[in-house]
C-alpha cells in the first residue's frame, strides 16, 4: 500500500540488491527508520577528445561486458546529454551502472575522456535529489521502499536530540589497557541532563549504582535503544571511549550490545582526520571540530582539552579532578573522594553537552549549506566544503564537475607557489593614536568584484575582447564580466546573506525577549537567535576558505592565474591605499594582507572617517575598507636577524575601552610556563595602560626575587607539551620527551598524542635531565626544588625583553638595574 509520509533526513548510503542499486535514505520519523530508493549510479564520457562521434562511440560502448570475479558487468543505460563542460555547451554520452562498484570497472573499458567517475553515490543522491541534511522531506513509500520524494522543506530543519557520553576507566598504570582495566563510571546527557552510571555506592544525585561492570555497559546499550537519540556526541570518543566500550563488551561477553541499530560500527580515515560511523545514529567527535574550529577563528583556546574549550566558550569554571588520581579516588576507602569522582563523571557529560550546544549548530549550517552529510561534515576541512558546495551549485547549473587532479598535476601546482600578500613591517616601539583599518574580506570581495573564476579567464590574449567587456589585473590576466562565474555567484551569494544576517542579529541582540524563559514565543526568538549566530559563524568559514581552494593543489577548481590575480589585486589595493592614507596627512605604521595600521598625527577622528568614506567611494564592488577601532596606544616587538624591523603579526595595543588585543607573542604558546605568560601580560598591561615603563621592569624585578627565594607556586612552573611522536620515533631526546621516560620507568605507559606536564628541576646537566614529570615532581619519595636561574633565564626574560628591549632594557638591567631610555623617546 502506498503512503505519504515525512520525516527527517539524517544519513544516505545505498545497498546493490539483485544487480540493483537503492539509495538507503535514513531518516527521523517517530523513530530512526531506514528506507530505500531505487537510483543507477552514472558518469559521463566525451569520444570528441578522440575525434570519434558520439554514435560510433554508443555502439562501441555497447559492446562492453566484463566477468568481473564470476559477474558480468556490462552497462545499464546509455543516452547523450548536454551539459556545461568548462563554461561551454557539450554533448557527453551518460552512462548509467547497476552498481556503484560496477562505475570504474566500466570506466577502465571506456577509452575515452572521463568526467564524474568519483562521485561518491551518498553525495550523488544528494545532489541529483536536492536533498538537505537534517531537513524535513514528504515523501511516498510502500513497505520499506520510497517511490518518490514529494518535497524537501529547506525552511522545517531537524533539531537533533543529543546523547553525550564519556567513560572513566581504572588507570593504574597511567594509559588504560582495555585487556585488564575496567571501566568504572559511564555519563551520559540527554536535554543536558546529567547521570552516571557506576558500581559502587555513592549517594550523589544523578547516580545509578548497578552490581558490575558487565550491568553498566548493557545499561548503556538498553538507555540508548530507549532514548533513541539523533546523535551520539563525545570528546575523543572515536579513539578512546567507544573503542574502549567495544573492547570491554567482548571482554565480558555482553551480547547484542547496540549503540546504533545494529552492533557493528566502522572507523572512517579522510586523511589526517578520523571518525567512527555508528549505523543508524550520527556520531559526533567534537574533539575534530573543535580543533577546525580554533583554526578557523570561531573557538579561541591554547589547547583542545575539553575542560579548557569548555572555558573558554562557556566562560565557566569546569570540576577539575587529575586523570592520573582517578584509580587513587576509586580504591579509596574515603567515601568523599567516590563523591568527587561521581562529580567529576557528571561534570564530563555535561560539559560534553554544553560544548556541543555551541559547535554542533553551526556544523549543522555547513553540513545544509554545502549539502555535505552532517557526519561527514563533522570531518571536513575547509576545503571540502567549499568543494561540496561548489559540486552541488555545478550540477544545479548542469555543469560537469572537474575531475580530481593527478597526483603530477598535484605535485606541480606544489613546486611553484603563488606570491602571497604585501606586508610593510612597522619600526619597532611604542606608538600612541593608533587608527586599525581592515579590508572586509579582502580575498573574497576581490573574487566577487573582478568576476574572478577558472571558466571567465580569458585564456586566449588575442581573444578580440573589448576592455569595457572584462576586467585586467596586475598580472595581466583578463576575467570576463559577464556572465558570473560559478565561484563569484556562489561566494556573493554567501557574503550578502551573511550581511543581511549580521544585521538581523544587531537588531536582536538587545531584544528583552531573548532574557525571559518560560514564553514560547521567547523560546522561539532565543532559538532564532542562537541559529542566525551559527549560521553568520558557518558562512563566514565558507567564505574565507574560496581562495584557498583555489590555489589549494589537489582542488577540482584549482586555477593559478586566479589565485595570481587574487594576491596582486590584494597588494595592489593595500599598496593604493597607503599612497592615499600619506596625502591625506596620516603616517603609516604597518599593512599587512588586508590589514592598515595608520598614526593620527593629530588629526581627529573624523578625518579617519572622511578618508574612510573616499577609500570606500573608489573601491570596485563589493570591495570596503572598514574600522576596526581607535587605540590609544601600541607596542611593536622587532625582528631576530632583521636589525630593527618590525615582526610580523607581533604587537599589542590598547583600545579605548581599556581593551588589550595582543597577537603574535608567547602569551598564546601552550608550551610556555604560565609564570611567563603572566609575566608578559602584565608588562604589557603596564606598558599599554599606564604608560609606565618604572612598572613594568618593576613588575619582572619582583617576579625573578620570587623566583629566587622560590615563592611561585609549582602551578605557575608547568611546562605541557604534546608527543607529536611515539616515543620511540624521535631522534634527539627534548624535554617533554625525558619527561615521559621517567614517567615510564615509573610504570605508567606513554604514547604519541599525550600532554606531557613536567617542571625544570635543579638536579641534572641538561635542560633533558633536569625535565621532572609534574607528578613525580610532587611526590613525597622525592625531594625536587625547581631551577630558578631556568625560569628566569629561559622563560621570563625571554617572554619580556623584546617588549622592554624597545624601551632600552637588557637582560642586566632587568636583573641588576641600571639606566634606560624614557619611555617618550620611543613614541
Amino acid at each position: 500500500m502506498k503512503l505519504k509520509r515525512k520525516g527527517y533526513l539524517l544519513d544516505v548510503g545505498y545497498i546493490a540488491r539483485n544487480n540493483k542499486t537503492y539509495a538507503r535514505l535514513t531518516i527521523r520519523a517517530k523513530k530512526i527508520i531506514n528506507l530505500y530508493l531505487r537510483y543507477d549510479p552514472y558518469f559521463y564520457v566525451d569520444p570528441s577528445y578522440d575525434n570519434i562521434n558520439l554514435n560510433d562511440a554508443i555502439n562501441q560502448i555497447k559492446q562492453i561486458s566484463i566477468n568481473h570475479s564470476g559477474r558480468l558487468i556490462k552497462p545499464k543505460k546509455i543516452e547523450i546529454v548536454e551539459v556545461i563542460v568548462g563554461g561551454k555547451n557539450k554533448k557527453l554520452i551518460k552512462i548509467y551502472a547497476h552498481t556503484p562498484p560496477d562505475v570504474p570497472i566500466l570506466k577502465q573499458f571506456t577509452h575515452f575522456k572521463h568526467y564524474e567517475f568519483a562521485i561518491p553515490f551518498s553525495r550523488r543522491v544528494l545532489m541529483d535529489f536536492n536533498l538537505i541534511p537534517m531537513a524535513l522531506i514528504k515523501y511516498v513509500r510502500e513497505g520499506q521502499n520510497i517511490l518518490s520524494i514529494d518535497k524537501v522543506d529547506e525552511d522545517n530543519i531537524l533539531k537533533p536530540k543529543m546523547f553525550s557520553l564519556d567513560i572513566e576507566t581504572y588507570n593504574k598504570e597511567g594509559m588504560p589497557n582495555p585487556d585488564i582495566d575496567p571501566i568504572i563510571m559511564v555519563s551520559y546527557s540527554i536535554d543536558g541532563k546529567p547521570h552516571v552510571l557506576t558500581y559502587k555506592s555513592t549517594h550523589i544525585t544523578g547516580a545509578s549504582v548497578l552490581n558490575s561492570e558487565y550491568d553498566i555497559l548493557y545499561k548503556l546499550s538498553e538507555l540508548i535503544q530507549k532514548e533513541d537519540p539523533d546523535l551520539i556526541v563525545g570528546y575523543n570518543t572515536t579513539n578512546f571511549d567507544i573503542p574502549y566500550i567495544a573492547d570491554r563488551v567482548k571482554k565480558l561477553g555482553i551480547t547484542d550490545f547496540k549503540l546504533g541499530t545494529t552492533p557493528q560500527f566502522r572507523h572512517i580515515s579522510k586523511g589526517q582526520i578520523k571518525g567512527l560511523k555508528i549505523p543508524g545514529r550520527i556520531h559526533i567527535d567534537l574533539y575534530s571540530i573543535v580543533r577546525f574550529f580554533g583554526h578557523a577563528g570561531i573557538i579561541n583556546t591554547q589547547n583542545y582539552r575539553l575542560k579548557e574549550v569548555y572555558q573558554n566558550i562557556t566562560g565557566k569554571p569546569p570540576v577539575k579532578v587529575e586523570q592520573k588520581d582517578i584509580w587513587e579516588m576509586w580504591d579509596s576507602s574515603n567515601p568523599s573522594e567516590l563523591n568527587n569522582l561521581v562529580k567529576y563523571s557528571l561534570s564530563d557529560a555535561k560539559i560534553t553537552y554544553e560544548v556541543a550546544e555551541y559547535v554542533i549548530p553551526i556544523v549543522q549550517e555547513l553540513s545544509q549549506t554545502t549539502r555535505m552529510l552532517l557526519f561527514d561534515a563533522s570531518l571536513a576541512t575547509a576545503g571540502q566544503f567549499v568543494e561540496s558546495l561548489l559540486m552541488y551549485r555545478a550540477k544545479k547549473h548542469n555543469m560537469i564537475i572537474p575531475p580530481r587532479p593527478k597526483e603530477f598535476e598535484i605535485q606541480s601546482r606544489m613546486s611553484n607557489p603563488i606570491v602571497g600578500a604585501f606586508v610593510k613591517l612597522p619600526e619597532p616601539g611604542i606608538y600612541e593614536n593608533i587608527v586599525v583599518l581592515d579590508f572586509r574580506g579582502l580575498y573574497p570581495s576581490i573574487i566577487t568584484s573582478y568576476n574572478i573564476d577558472p571558466y571567465t579567464l580569458v585564456l586566449n590574449k588575442n581573444d578580440k575582447h573589448p576592455d569595457s567587456k572584462y576586467y585586467q589585473t596586475p598580472t595581466d590576466a583578463r576575467f570576463l564580466k559577464s556572465p558570473k562565474g560559478l565561484i563569484p555567484e556562489v561566494l556573493e551569494e554567501l557574503i550578502v546573506t551573511r550581511s543581511k544576517i549580521k544585521k538581523q542579529i544587531k537588531e536582536m541582540k538587545n531584544d528583552p525577549r531573548l532574557k525571559q524563559d518560560g514564553s514560547k514565543t521567547h523560546s522561539d526568538f532565543a532559538e532564532r537567535y542562537k541559529r542566525l549566530k551559527s549560521r553568520s559563524q558557518a558562512l563566514k568559514i565558507l567564505s574565507n576558505s574560496f581562495y584557498g581552494y583555489l590555489v589549494y593543489a589537489r582542488s577540482r577548481w584549482y586555477c593559478r592565474p586566479c589565485g595570481e590575480s587574487v594576491t596582486a589585486l590584494g597588494r595592489k589595493h593595500i599598496k593604493e591605499t597607503m599612497d592615499e592614507a600619506k596625502k591625506w596627512g596620516f603616517s603609516v605604521l604597518y599593512g599587512d594582507t588586508d590589514s592598515l595600521f595608520i598614526l593620527r598625527n593629530g588629526k581627529s577622528k573624523n578625518d579617519v572617517l572622511k578618508f574612510l568614506k573616499y577609500i570606500n567611494d573608489n573601491l570596485p564592488g563589493t570591495m570596503e575598507l572598514e574600522l576596526e577601532d581607535f587605540y590609544t596606544r601600541g607596542v611593536f616587538v622587532s625582528k631576530k636577524g632583521e636589525g630593527g624591523k618590525g615582526a610580523k603579526k607581533k604587537y599589542a595595543l590598547l583600545s579605548e575601552n581599556g581593551n588589550i588585543k595582543i597577537r603574535g607573542f608567547e602569551l598564546v604558546r601552550r608550551d610556555w610556563s604560565l609564570i611567563a605568560r603572566e609575566t608578559q601580560y602584565k608588562v604589557l598591561e603596564a606598558i599599554l595602560k599606564d604608560g609606565s615603563k618604572e612598572e613594568a621592569v618593576s613588575i619582572v624585578r619582583d617576579i625573578i626575587n620570587k623566583l629566587k627565594k622560590r615563592q611561585i607556586p609549582l602551578q605557575k612552573l608547568i611546562i605541557s607539551t604534546q608527543l607529536n611522536k611515539d616515543p620511540d620515533n624521535y631522534a634527539v631526546i627534548s624535554p617533554e620527551l625525558a619527561a615521559a621516560k621517567k614517567l615510564e620507568s615509573e610504570g605508567k605507559k606513554i604514547k604519541k598524542g599525550m600532554l606531557i606536564e613536567y617542571i625544570i628541576s635543579n638536579t641534572g646537566k641538561s635542560i633533558s635531565e633536569k625535565a621532572i614529570p609534574l607528578e613525580i615532581f610532587k611526590s613525597e619519595k622525592h625531594n625536587y626544588t625547581y631551577d630558578a636561574d631556568y625560569y628566569i633565564n629561559n622563560q621570563i626574560l625571554p617572554s619580556v625583553l623584546k617588549i622592554l628591549g624597545e624601551l632600552g632594557y637588557d637582560e642586566y638591567a632587568l636583573k641588576e638595574g641600571g639606566k634606560q631610555k624614557g619611555l617618550s623617546s620611543w613614541m
